[in-house]
């Protein structure tokens, strides 16, 4: 999984003047309630040769998908541009801004593409068109089969240009595949291409969590009919490591968000209570939570201070809130019998979780004080096992809506809904990758 992308410095980037402008511009906000999308045009990319030609489609379609589901941009229909995209200028000098202000674009991306032998040559830049300028410039070189991170990694500039905080879709999303008998762990992108099974020799596996870095995999899984483990999985290497192995229930393992530290629940004792680990060698530091009932680890909040978590104690289950260091506990959840699966986003501002309303499960959003209930999804389905995509802005859980489970996708306020996977099986439970430190 490891890139072969080489990113080079662009070479027709902005200057060192018009970076010292963008430190003191003003990002826009997407979350608020009266944002407007931001209308923008990507014609297909121009080809500088004859090799690959769908490329010239392919990129610029994959583009205006990210875009469109940021909830940033409308992207404008190809249809109604007016020049062929092969003709096009790709610099400020050549291109006629009037003719896109007319046709309501108020951003402009082109791209032009070498393709030879299987290497590719990649240019991108965003214009301004009311302004008549170039924001931002990038250009690739990499293998053809690399040009949807290619894409990805421009879109991610976009939203960094745009909000001060860069995109999501050079992410990763783990899940557990079922099919039949076994329970997989599988890896897509962002978008739900290159599905990649990583776990081809385990046969039951559950509650992937992905390490602050990015580089491991935590995950449960049967080791033999009488015992379970804790497995560390290297995302690049694809080298499996149990560092817990146990007879007892071994659930939830989750990664401190910025510490080697795993929260899991283990009947070490008699019920399954929370316990912290070293995550890298399986040693017991201490127990987070105890009591008669069964208790099951969420997730950390931001800080690393607290952990969201489920416990039955009250008869059904329901969202409870720790201070690790203190132990001190209290309550979230009172709405509905049966909440679980609490996700703290990455700001610390929200609490996602799953929680059953007229039989089935949706998703909602709490504040951590228990103020400001928002439930997100409805309908005649489940929807399951929320997780936040790194800059907040998104949630993946898992639905039946479309009869077998899949991941599906949405932006926070619950629009711009999107099914990720469609493979054979249920797909659950799903993990949101950090972004990675190289496109």
């Amino acid at each position: 999984m490891k890139s072969h992308l080489l990113v080079l410095l662009s070479v027709f980037f902005l200057c060192l003047l018009w970076g010292v402008k963008i430190q003191s511009r003003v990002y826009i906000d997407i979350t608020e309630p009266n944002f407007r999308k931001l209308p923008v045009a990507v014609p297909d990319f121009k080809r500088e040769g004859a090799e690959n030609p769908e490329l010239s489609s392919a990129m610029a379609e994959l583009l205006r998908r990210d875009l469109d589901f940021s909830g940033a941009f409308s992207c404008l229909d190809p249809a109604g541009f007016l020049e062929d995209p092969q003709k096009m200028g790709t610099t400020a000098e050549e291109i006629s801004f009037a003719s896109w202000k007319r046709l309501g674009a108020e951003f402009l991306v082109r791209g032009s593409y070498l393709a030879s032998g299987g290497q590719l040559h990649l240019e991108l830049r965003l214009f301004d068109v009311v302004a008549g300028k170039m924001v931002l410039g990038q250009a690739y070189d990499g293998g053809i089969k690399d040009y949807r991170r290619m894409i990805h990694h421009f879109a991610d500039m976009i939203m960094k240009y745009l909000t001060g905080t860069p995109g999501v879709f050079s992410t990763k999303i783990a899940f557990v595949n079922k099919d039949g008998g076994l329970q997989r762990l599988y890896v897509v992108d962002f978008d739900g291409s290159n599905p990649l099974l990583l776990t081809p020799e385990e046969k039951l596996v559950l509650s992937p969590s992905w390490s602050p870095d990015g580089n491991l995999i935590a995950y449960t899984a049967y080791r033999s009919e009488k015992t379970m483990g804790i497995s560390l999985l290297s995302v690049f290497t694809g080298a499996v490591r149990t560092v817990y192995e146990s007879s007892g229930v071994i659930a939830a393992p989750r990664f401190h968000p910025s510490q080697p530290l795993l929260a899991v629940s283990l009947s070490a004792e008699d019920n399954p209570d929370i316990y912290i680990m070293d995550a890298s060698t399986g040693r017991i530091i201490k127990k987070a939570v105890g009591g008669w009932a069964i208790e099951l680890p969420g997730s950390w909040s931001p800080d690393g201070k607290k952990i969201a978590y489920v416990s039955g104690e009250t008869g059904s289950p329901q969202i409870y809130i720790v201070d690790v260091e203190t132990g001190r506990r209290s309550r979230l959840t009172f709405y509905g019998n049966y909440n679980t699966s609490p996700a703290w986003s990455p700001d610390g501002s929200w609490i996602a979780y799953s929680g059953r309303t007229d039989g089935h499960h949706h998703i909602f959003l709490i504040r951590p004080d228990g103020t400001d209930l928002i439930q997100l999804t409805s309908g005649n389905h489940n929807d399951e096992a929320p997780v936040w995509s790194p800059d907040g802005r998104m949630i993946a859980f898992q639905s039946n809506r479309s009869g077998n489970y899949a991941i599906w996708i949405m932006l926070k306020n619950g629009q711009n809904l999107r099914r990720l996977t469609d493979i054979k099986g249920d797909q659950l439970l799903p993990a949101w990758s950090p972004r990675p430190t190289q496109p």
